[in-house]
């Protein structure tokens, strides 16, 4: 089955200020305990190591309201995170250093960070759409582009079905966690958009048990 494109609620911010609280902290729920902060953190953690660094910066595309960047900040306290949202409202407003902007205009120089990184977002994109994302980052990351986001399975579909209660509170929520996992990746399309977007240096891991995707695209 190949990927569709299934419009996502919370990117359009229509939706009332309370309903998108709550589906934003659905979003927090799913990252602590379904795979989300603790695959970012494991990548990271290697590319750290792997180049030997303690103090590092990183730019959070699609960031929502922070929390794998407070969690990232949390574990390595000498990084420097920026945090980038299409939607400001969806942003802390906690001094967190922070910017408006959508994912294919970020208003950074080329080098700006160690690491760019996106979770949960590449899937929102059509593939055209998300080399040209990959590319973007790419230029902007002087290390490494970190890419944390779902497999395509039957598994989680039925998974957040039966969960709702726990995961997805909001109404947006579960419209659009199924409209993720519809969208989402198998490994190989996620190893073929970055290639297509001129990385070689890269790999592609499968975390289970949470049908999460890890790429880590190095410059």
């Amino acid at each position: 089955m190949s990927r569709p494109h299934i419009a996502e609620l919370l990117d359009g911010g229509a939706a009332p200020p309370a309903e998108i609280a709550r589906s934003l902290a659905d979003l927090r729920r799913i990252n602590r305990w379904l795979g989300g902060a603790g695959v970012l953190l494991q990548i990271l953690e290697a590319e750290a190591r792997r180049a030997r660094l303690t103090r590092f910066s990183l730019l959070d595309v699609g960031a929502a309201s922070g929390d794998l960047a407070a969690a990232v900040a949390r574990r390595f306290p000498g990084a420097r995170v920026v945090l980038c949202d299409l939607q400001p409202n969806h942003l802390p407003r906690n001094g967190a250093a922070r910017v408006a902007a959508a994912a294919a205009s970020l208003p950074f120089r080329e080098s700006s960070f160690d690491f760019v990184s996106a979770s949960l977002l590449l899937h929102h994109f059509v593939d055209a759409a998300a080399v040209s994302l990959l590319r973007l980052f790419g230029r902007l990351a002087r290390r490494a582009v970190l890419i944390n986001d779902l497999e395509r399975h039957w598994f989680p579909a039925a998974f957040i079905g039966v969960t709702s209660p726990l995961f997805a509170r909001s109404p947006i929520t579960r419209h659009d966690a199924v409209a993720s996992i519809r969208q989402a990746f198998r490994p190989r399309e996620l190893d073929s958009l970055a290639r297509a977007a001129g990385f070689e240096d890269l790999s592609v891991r499968r975390h289970r048990p949470w049908f999460r995707l890890s790429l880590v695209a190095r410059r």
